[in-house]
């Protein structure tokens, strides 16, 4: 058991959980120290439309035995995470990208030798995991993690946004990894020992004009006529909030941005563009708009009150010919009215009456307000628009946006509002993307003017559809989106893609705005080599953002998602960018321990600015370790080892039919056990593409599970040496994994005298596995 020398004034707090113990120790000042977690730095460089960042978390182990350190963090939805390594002393280990599973056991047998290792997992496109193992008391260690992510830009504002704190997520029963997205709370009126320190570059290549800081005290500094460097204020900063930074450039729109790269991957490239789009809208159709409020817990105090006092300022600011409707939901959904109201003095009234008498409590039965609003029965005569506010606090995003996807109707648009200091985006951008709308945030000490004036700027004014790009000569492929949705007044085209031959041409977009074609030309140069590599990193970011969205089709629709699971493995493979099926492993040298298993510490995190201990924790308002409440269930995260399962991992829904029960009992059925082969792990890609060699070991899993008769539960793991033109040449099975018999002729037949395209010469371990 872990010691601590505590000082007279200090509390010390054991919270025992299920899977390891932990204690909190709190100063005379209500500071919970002697943590792991000891500072994290994080450096923001804009590069025109593109911001790299380096983040480094800096660990230490303030007790007398090894430890392990579990840290649950967010980074933005939109990046692509393609880096992370360890620093030990003067000692750098750089991190390998593996197949998850493969990751874990590679980490596992680490700490088991003695050797200090650290993993990296993502859970949701905003929420990741730092496993950091094997740190020996008076260690400093330093994780250094790299993404790339594109600016956010509006109607001439730009934003970077860099999230601090995961916030409590409620997760409805279903939700299996609820565990590794929910960190613990450090108690009421106490703060993390950890602090935070950050520093924004800006080079937008334009002069900057204005500029703010949303939530954090900054001190900036001009260097020449554009560029910016921005460094938080107050030492010892809280991470509780999101930061946020604002600020516009010369001119009065961004023209037309391509970053492109030509490499070792191919070529490839983002295009970021604002339509020349304006028009005068005319005649204002009537709408019908369903206002619809987060009432749940996590919301209550003053999130609640932002909430609140944003909605009456849409409400008071509809046109005369618009009809409404206001809804809630936090447990169950309930609305105003039992249809619409037409929009008169007397309605409105009834509608602020009603907005004034909501309160946060109870769970986020989010499912519920969905239904509510998409559910009803369109207007044939009206276009609907759904204004959603909520913090996006839940574990069960993928069954939200999934129902959300199969069910808007042809004329209904989402518009998503994010209401507090540190949303949960990846939800609240999601409800954007498939309802067809768009997102905006109010933080909790903004007036909500600005953004109750972009929504109806957007809704009022004619908007940009069946929008198509002929790339002209230019050799382009992949492009994502697939399909380009509509785009809003103010809002920019952002689209990556691929090409196979450098060069220069007009591209023309083309669609309808306000029933009328439109058109714009614009000149585009790819590059015949180097550029920025963060455009192979942000179109592999958006291939997989894409196959998840046909995982997440395909899953609630209870079909089997053929081969997409892989798909995003390669492509996360292939560029070394982060996704919920691989991890980053780095694994030190040194045996340091005698290969005991570490205390685990997992960090308890801060609670958001501004939300409520009671609205999560219920009346005591006592965050306890792993403790469940009728609003949030909080509990630790799972140890190492856990496979996943959280996003659109695991979206496969069966749906069973009982009425053979009630005929059928005289038939017998013989109990035939069934096995399936899967992947396991591939120890070294010997210099090929990863979704190349891993395309050659899956013919032979799908030739196995054909056979699946001949299987047996365990593993089967084989050598496979390769030679210089990259033939497998020799297959070596270990004969202590699995009987191997047929299993063993079928291994041999099919892969010895099989290619793997750009394979070195060399050996590799493969691990496949029997369930």
């Amino acid at each position: 058991m872990i010691g601590a020398v505590l000082g007279l004034s200090a509390l010390l707090m054991v919270m025992p959980s299920d899977d390891y113990s932990r204690m909190i120790v709190m100063d005379e000042d209500g500071i919970v120290s002697d943590l792991p977690l000891e500072h994290t730095e994080a450096h923001i460089t804009v590069d025109g439309s593109i911001q790299l960042v380096t983040v480094r978390q800096v660990y230490g182990n303030p007790y007398s035995d090894p430890i392990e350190a579990i840290y649950v963090f967010p980074l933005p939805e939109s990046g692509a995470v393609y880096s992370m390594d360890m620093e030990i002393g003067d000692r750098r280990i750089e991190g390998e990208i593996k197949e998850r599973q493969e990751a874990q056991r590679i980490y596992q047998e680490a700490i088991s030798q003695g050797r200090t290792a650290a993993l990296l997992e993502q859970e949701r496109p905003n929420i990741f995991t730092q496993t950091v193992g094997n740190i020996l008391p008076g260690d400093d260690i330093v994780i250094e993690i790299m993404y790339a992510a594109p600016v956010d830009y509006n109607d001439g504002n730009w934003e970077v946004v860099y999230p601090m704190v995961v916030g409590p997520r409620f997760s409805p029963d279903g939700v299996s990894d609820e565990d590794r997205i929910t960190p613990e709370i450090v108690p009421e009126d106490t703060r993390s020992g950890y602090d935070i320190e950050l520093s924004l570059t800006l080079d937008p290549g334009f002069p900057i004009r204005e500029f703010e800081s949303l939530n954090h005290a900054v001190s900036t500094e001009i260097q020449g006529d554009d560029r910016l460097v921005v460094e938080l204020s107050r030492e010892n900063e809280i991470p509780n909030r999101d930061f946020v930074f604002t600020y516009r450039t010369a001119g009065n729109d961004i023209g037309t941005g391509v970053v492109s790269h030509n490499g070792e991957m191919g070529g490839h490239f983002m295009l970021m563009l604002e339509p020349d789009a304006d028009v005068d809208p005319g005649h204002i159709a009537p709408k019908e708009i369903f206002f619809v409020v987060d009432n749940s817990g996590s919301m209550s105090g003053q999130p609640m009150e932002v909430a609140k006092e944003t909605v009456r300022q849409f409400v008071r600011g509809m046109n005369p010919d618009d009809s409404f409707q206001i809804m809630r939901f936090s447990e169950t959904a309930s609305s105003m009215s039992s249809e619409p109201m037409e929009n008169t003095a007397a309605n409105v009234r009834r509608g602020i009456d009603y907005i004034n008498s909501m309160s946060g409590m109870g769970g986020t039965m989010m499912i519920e307000g969905v239904r509510a609003c998409v559910g009803y029965p369109e207007d044939p005569e009206r276009m609907r628009y759904i204004i959603f506010l909520t913090d996006g606090y839940i574990g069960n995003e993928a069954e939200i946006l999934s129902e959300l996807r199969t069910t808007l109707g042809e004329h209904t648009r989402l518009f998503s509002i994010g209401v507090g200091s540190s949303v949960n985006r990846y939800l609240i951008e999601g409800l954007a993307e498939e309802g067809r709308g768009y997102a905006v945030y109010v933080g909790l000490d903004q007036n909500p003017k600005t953004a109750v004036e972009d929504v109806y700027n957007k809704i009022n004014n004619p908007y940009l559809v069946d929008i198509e790009i002929d790339w002209g000569n230019l050799d382009v492929t992949e492009v994502y989106p697939r399909e380009i949705r509509d785009l809003y007044d103010g809002e920019p085209l952002v689209v990556v893609g691929r090409y196979d031959e450098p060069g220069r041409d007009e591209v023309t977009i083309t669609g309808t705005l306000n029933g009328r074609h439109w058109e714009s030309t614009v000149n585009v140069r790819l590059v015949s080599r180097g550029g920025s590599e963060a455009a192979d990193r942000l179109w592999a970011r958006q291939k997989i953002h894409h196959l998840n969205r046909l995982v997440l089709d395909s899953g609630y629709r209870g079909k089997p998602a053929d081969g997409l699971l892989e798909q995003i493995i390669g492509v996360s493979l292939d560029y070394s960018v982060l996704c919920e099926q691989t991890a980053f492993v780095a694994v030190d040298s040194y045996e340091r321990t005698d290969g005991s298993n570490p205390e685990t510490i997992g960090i308890p995190v801060n609670m958001p600015e501004g939300v409520s201990y009671s609205g999560i924790f219920g009346g005591t308002g006592v965050a306890q370790s792993g403790a469940s409440s009728t609003m949030f269930r909080t509990a630790s995260p799972a140890p190492v080892g856990y496979a996943g399962g959280g996003g659109v991992q695991n979206m496969n829904r069966v749906e069973v039919s009982l009425e053979a029960e009630e005929c059928c009992d005289e038939i017998a059925y013989e109990d035939i056990p069934s096995y399936s082969a899967t992947l396991g792990g591939i120890s070294d890609y010997l210099d090929a593409r990863p979704s190349v060699f891993r395309s050659v070991i899956l013919d032979l899993i799908t030739e196995l599970n054909a056979n699946g008769d001949v299987l047996t539960p365990g593993e089967i793991v084989f050598e496979i040496t390769v030679d210089s033109s990259g033939v497998i040449t020799r297959i070596r099975i270990r004969e202590d994994t699995v009987e191997i018999g047929e299993v063993a002729e079928t291994v041999e037949n099919l892969l010895l005298g099989e290619t793997i395209q750009g394979a070195a010469v060399g050996t590799s371990t493969v691990t496949i596995t029997i369930t």
